[in-house]
Order: structure tokens, then C-alpha cells, then sequence
């Protein structure tokens, strides 16, 4: 895949930046790679930059022995073999330039962008040049999808949620048969279900009655996971992808109850949760139709608002979403003013997730997650609609929403 070099440079000169520098050692910078189209399976084991200025010839700074995994950039080069060699190219490379953006973040505080060494920063600084972070930029590069990827990752998201309907199903059917059911056997029978839909996953799908839902990442296992009984909250959290090359994932959470009606105290949670998922949705289809900037703190601040007005702000103890891209956790804009302070701002093209959360220490945990689309004609899509509004009754006759 070749290098879209003008689409790059009009981002450089919209944001008033002299050249991106793109260093890499020993596959440090995901962002490079995804940004360069450098082949995931390239054996990098020397430090190479690419310069890419905003009006000029790209030119890649690599090491004599291991020209290969940039030789699919046709672009001017600079070779180097010893370290004085090295430093004297990165010079002569980036001497027409003052600004430099880098994969780096000031104060650490973003660390999704922050993959250049301070080593590194060190010495382009000591070049004489102001280095400024590619976090803006760099969503157009790792994050911006194409429209046959965001129509698959609705599709995805469709699937993804028949499957953890399956799952629901399971427990519904052992407990109405006075039969055993575990965590760990939900799990496994949703990675059969997405399998049989042609959709693959990693790591472990959280499947998590109330006390284990109280810690956001906790995940069954083989040789540890609770049985699943009447009258118990369950929290399915589960995230899957097509098998197709460039597949981008969705990632859903939905929750039930174990039994044919909700108690009071449950269903207040879970509404200050779903209220805030709302508060979220509405201000990014607000802003997106008015032609508005929004910044993912903003949306993190308005889900963050709402549970803190329904008395459980200091049960919320994550962000509100994240990026999704071809990587579960993208590098793009995450929904936070929490963890970290995102100022970036939501692009067309883009996917991500919505998911607060109530976590009750020791006791119970809610949350529900959804993901929108913002597709490239600005318009706000919900690919796993219909959205959760209440604890499913998960032994009632009319338990689906």
C-alpha cells in the first residue's frame, strides 16, 4: 500500500505543522506503522525515521543492513550504519524544519500517543527544533475508517449482540430447569456462537454475576468463575471482529436479572447508568447535527455529570469510552476527562464506545455500553440498536427487549 502523502500534508498545514517526524525502534510506535503501512510481520530491528513535511519530498532515515521494511515507501532516503552516521542524517533530514510533530505527549498526558523515548525527544530538541504532539493528526492516519469498514463494523456490532443474547438464553433456560449453570459455561457458549457467526475475539469475554460485576475487568476462567443463580445480577461485556483482513471490532455490554421481575434497588442503579449513556448520546448527535466541535472529555463530562446528579459519581471509576479501530482499544480519541484529560476531537469516519459504569466495592457492579459510528457524512449511527433501557427480566416470558 502506498503512502497517501497529500492527504497527509493538507493535515500538516491545516494544524500549522512544518513536518511529522515518524521514529520507530524495535516496533515502539504503532502509530508509525499503522501511519507508513508497514507490514505487521516486518522484522525491525534498527531505528528508522520517516520525515514527512508539509509541503516538500518525504524522506525515510534507515539503516544500511535493513532497508526492507520501509521499502515499499518510494521516497527519498538517507542511510545510516553507526550511531554518529545516524544523528547526522536525523540533522540533515529535519533541518528545513522547525515544528516538528512526534508521537509524544507533554506531561505524559495522553499515553495512547505517547510512543517516542524521552531519549529520542532529547535529541531532536537538541537539533533545535520545537516538538509538538501528533495526537490531532494522527487520528486521521490510525483512526479514520473507510466506509466498507464501518459497515462491517455495524454489521459486526448486530451479530455480536445476537450472540450475547444466545448466552442470556443459556442461563434463562438451565435456571427455569433447575439446572446448573456457571460463569465460565456463559463464556464458552458465547465464543461458540460468535465462531458460528464468523466472528472472532481475544482474550476473555466478561461474563460476571453482581459481586464479581463489581470489578470492571474481572473475566471467568477455567478454574475460576461462580455458579449463576436466582436472583443475581449479570453483566455481559463482549467484543468481537470479522475474520476479514482490516475487520474493525465492536464492543457491547448488556446486563440481566436473574429472575422474572427487578427489584427496585437494581433498576435505580442500572437507570442512573443508562441515563447517563443517553446524556452521552444526545450531546454527540447535538453537536454532530449543529456542525460542532466535541471533544471526547466533553462527552465524558456529560455521562460523568448525570451519575454524579443520580449520587454514584465516586462509583464511577473509569472513563466513559474508548476508540475502536482495527485494535480493540484504539489510538484514537477516547471518551475521558477522567483518567486522562482528551481533548482531541470526535472525526467523521470514526467509531468508539460508550460504556459508564456504577461499581459498588465487594457488592455489585452496572454498566452498559454501547457503540456510535460517526460516518463520513457526519451523520450519528448506533449499530447495535435497540439499545438497553432497563435490566433484562431474565426469567420473565417477556424478558427481550
Amino acid at each position: 500500500m502506498t503512502l497517501n502523502t497529500a492527504y497527509i500534508q493538507q493535515i500538516l498545514r491545516a494544524h500549522g505543522i512544518d513536518a511529522w517526524a515518524l521514529y520507530d525502534f524495535r516496533g515502539s510506535n504503532s502509530i508509525a506503522w499503522t501511519t507508513l503501512n508497514v507490514a505487521p510481520e516486518a522484522h525491525c530491528t534498527r531505528r528508522w525515521m520517516v520525515v514527512i513535511p508539509a509541503d516538500g519530498t518525504v524522506v525515510k532515515v534507515v539503516h544500511s543492513m535493513e532497508q526492507h521494511p520501509l521499502h515499499h515507501l518510494d521516497v527519498a532516503a538517507q542511510y545510516y550504519t553507526t550511531h554518529q552516521e545516524w544523528v547526522s542524517a536525523v540533522q540533515q533530514t529535519l533541518a528545513p524544519y522547525k515544528t516538528l510533530a512526534m508521537e509524544y505527549s507533554p506531561n505524559g498526558s495522553l499515553p495512547v500517543v505517547s510512543k517516542v523515548d524521552a531519549g529520542t525527544l532529547e535529541m531532536v530538541r537538541g537539533l533545535g527544533h520545537t516538538i509538538v504532539s501528533s495526537a490531532d493528526i494522527s487520528q486521521y492516519t490510525t483512526s479514520v475508517l473507510s466506509n466498507v469498514q464501518l459497515a462491517g463494523a455495524a454489521v459486526t456490532a448486530g451479530l455480536l449482540r445476537d450472540a450475547m443474547f444466545e448466552g442470556f438464553s443459556l442461563v434463562r433456560e438451565r435456571l427455569l430447569a433447575n439446572s446448573t449453570v456457571t460463569e465460565y459455561e456463559v463464556q464458552q457458549h458465547i465464543l461458540a456462537e460468535l465462531q458460528s457467526r464468523g466472528l472472532e475475539t481475544d482474550g476473555e469475554l466478561i461474563v460476571a454475576i453482581g459481586t464479581n460485576a463489581s470489578s470492571p475487568h474481572y473475566a471467568p476462567t477455567a478454574l475460576t468463575h461462580s455458579r449463576i443463580r436466582p436472583d443475581m445480577l449479570l453483566l455481559l461485556d463482549c467484543w468481537a471482529r470479522s475474520s476479514a483482513p482490516g475487520s474493525v471490532w465492536a464492543d457491547l455490554t448488556w446486563m440481566a436479572y436473574t429472575s422474572d421481575r427487578i427489584p427496585e434497588h437494581n433498576a435505580r442503579i442500572f437507570d442512573s447508568v443508562t441515563q447517563a449513556r443517553d446524556a452521552a448520546i444526545t450531546l454527540v448527535q447535538q453537536r454532530i447535527e449543529a456542525q460542532q466541535i466535541i471533544k471526547g472529555c466533553e462527552v465524558d463530562n456529560a455521562a460523568r455529570t448525570s451519575i454524579i446528579q443520580s449520587g454514584f459519581g465516586a462509583e464511577f471509576i473509569h472513563r466513559t469510552g474508548h476508540s475502536i479501530t482495527t485494535e480493540l482499544h484504539g489510538p484514537g480519541v477516547n471518551m475521558d476527562s477522567y483518567e486522562t484529560d482528551d481533548t482531541r476531537q470526535l472525526l467523521p469516519g470514526t467509531t468508539f464506545s460508550i460504556e459508564p459504569g456504577v461499581y459498588i466495592a465487594g457488592k455489585e457492579g452496572y454498566r452498559s455500553e454501547i457503540n456510535i459510528i460517526i460516518d463520513h457524512n457526519n451523520r450519528v449511527q448506533i449499530p447495535s440498536a435497540p439499545i438497553q433501557h432497563g435490566l433484562l427480566p431474565l426469567l420473565a416470558e417477556d424478558w427481550q427487549q
